[in-house]
C-alpha cells in the first residue's frame, strides 16, 4: 500500500524484481507516510519477494496479456498516474502501453473497501476519480495515514514484499479506479525486466568496449545501466557542463551522436557516434570537473547511461580501451588547436 506514491516522494528506483533480474530491495526507499504502511519489523526477502509467484515464467514461456479495452482519456490518466509511481520509473514505452492495455475498470461506490489491512494483496489501482481514505488500526482506534484525491495510485507494497496488505483504503465517494492483478502484475515486471537485461548484454557484447569482458562481467554492467531517448537536435551533453555525482556515461544503442567543440571560439565538429559507440567518459576517466564537448543528437536516439559513481566502480576492466580513446581526443584537440592558431596567424 503505497501512502503516497501519486506525489513522487519516493526515491525513483528499478520496478520490483527479484534479485536475479537485478534489482536491490535494500536500494528501495519509501517516505514517513509510506513506512507507516510497512509491517513493524518486516524485512523484505530479497530473492523470495516477487519470484515465488512467478517461478514458472520464464522467456520461453511467452505471456499472453488480455488487452481490456479503455477510452483515450482512461488511458491517459493511467499514464499520468504511472509517472508519479516509482515501480514504473524503470519500464520501457513498450512495457508501460502492456500495464495500461491490462488494467481492468472497477466502480465503486462510498463505503466501498478495495483493500483491507492484513488480507492478501491481490490487485495494484490507478485512481481515475473519486476520494479514497488510507486507514490503518493503531491499538483500538484507525489512523488515517493518507486521503487520495482523484488520483493516485495503492496497492503496490504488498505486491513487491509478498506480504499481508499493511492498511485498508475505502472509497469516501463513488469513483473509478483501474485495477491490475497481482499475477499479471509480476509477470509483466519481472520478464520485461529479464528480457530488458538480455537485450543490454547482447548490446555489451557487440561493442568493442566490453568485447573481451566475461559474460558475468557484462551482466552486473547490464544491470546498471538504464534507457534514455533523445530527440533530433537535443543536446545530450554540454561542453563546460559541471559534473556531479550524477553525471553518465552513455553508450549509443540506437541512431547517431555528432560531438562539436570549441576553438578560439568557434564550434568545430568532431567525432560522429553511431550504434556501438560511446561518450561522456573523457570527463570521468580523467577526473577533471566539466564536460569536454557538446553532444548532439542527430536524430531520435536511444542511449544506455550509466551513473558517474557506478562508473568508476565498474568500468576497471575497459580502463585500456577507454585510456586510448581518451589519448586519441587529446591528439585530435591539440592538432585542432594548431590548426586554428595557424589560420589565425595567417588571417
Amino acid at each position: 500500500m503505497g501512502a503516497t506514491c501519486s506525489k513522487g516522494q519516493r526515491k525513483a528506483v528499478d520496478p520490483c524484481v527479484p534479485e536475479e533480474a537485478g534489482v536491490d530491495f535494500d536500494e528501495i526507499q519509501v517516505d514517513d507516510s509510506a513506512a507507516d504502511c510497512i509491517p513493524a519489523g518486516y524485512r523484505a526477502k530479497r530473492r523470495q519477494a516477487v519470484s515465488a509467484e512467478v517461478a514458472t515464467v520464464s522467456l520461453e514461456q511467452p505471456i499472453t496479456l488480455k488487452k481490456i479495452h479503455k477510452s483515450m482519456d482512461a488511458e491517459e490518466g493511467i499514464r499520468a498516474a504511472m509517472q508519479h509511481c516509482f515501480l514504473f520509473t524503470g519500464l520501457e514505452e513498450e512495457q508501460k502501453d502492456d500495464v495500461v492495455h491490462v488494467m481492468f475498470k472497477r466502480s465503486v461506490v462510498p463505503g466501498e473497501v478495495l483493500i483491507r489491512e492484513g488480507e492478501e494483496g491481490d490487485n495494484f489501482y490507478v485512481i481515475e476519480s473519486g476520494q479514497f481514505k488510507a486507514t490503518k488500526v493503531d491499538g483500538n482506534n484507525e489512523k488515517l495515514l493518507f486521503t487520495y484525491r482523484g488520483e493516485g495510485a495503492f496497492g503496490e507494497l504488498a505486491l513487491m514484499y509478498n506480504c499481508p496488505r499493511a492498511a485498508t483504503v475505502m472509497a469516501e465517494s463513488h469513483g473509478v479506479v483501474w485495477g491490475m492483478e497481482r499475477c499479471t502484475f509480476r509477470s509483466i515486471i519481472v520478464v520485461s525486466t529479464m528480457e530488458k537485461r538480455q537485450r543490454y548484454e547482447a548490446s555489451l557484447a557487440s561493442m568493442p568496449l566490453f568485447a573481451a569482458l566475461s559474460p558475468e562481467q557484462r551482466a552486473i554492467i547490464a544491470d546498471c545501466l538504464s534507457l534514455e531517448t533523445f530527440e533530433m537536435g537535443e543536446y545530450i551533453l554540454k561542453e563546460g557542463e559541471e559534473l556531479s555525482s550524477t553525471s553518465k556515461f552513455y553508450l549509443v544503442q540506437s541512431g547517431i551522436v555528432e560531438c562539436f567543440k570549441q576553438f578560439n571560439g568557434q564550434s568545430q565538429h568532431v567525432k560522429t557516434i553511431e550504434a556501438g559507440g560511446f561518450f561522456g567518459e573523457v570527463a570521468l576517466v580523467e577526473h577533471v570537473n566539466v564536460r569536454a564537448a557538446d553532444c548532439i543528437a542527430k536524430d531520435r536516439v536511444k542511449l544506455l547511461s550509466m551513473g558517474r559513481d557506478t562508473f568508476e566502480r565498474l568500468m576497471g576492466p575497459a580502463e585500456t580501451i577507454l585510456a586510448g580513446q581518451v589519448s586519441e581526443y587529446q591528439k585530435f584537440n591539440a592538432n585542432a588547436s594548431s590548426c586554428h592558431s595557424a589560420a589565425a596567424e595567417v588571417v
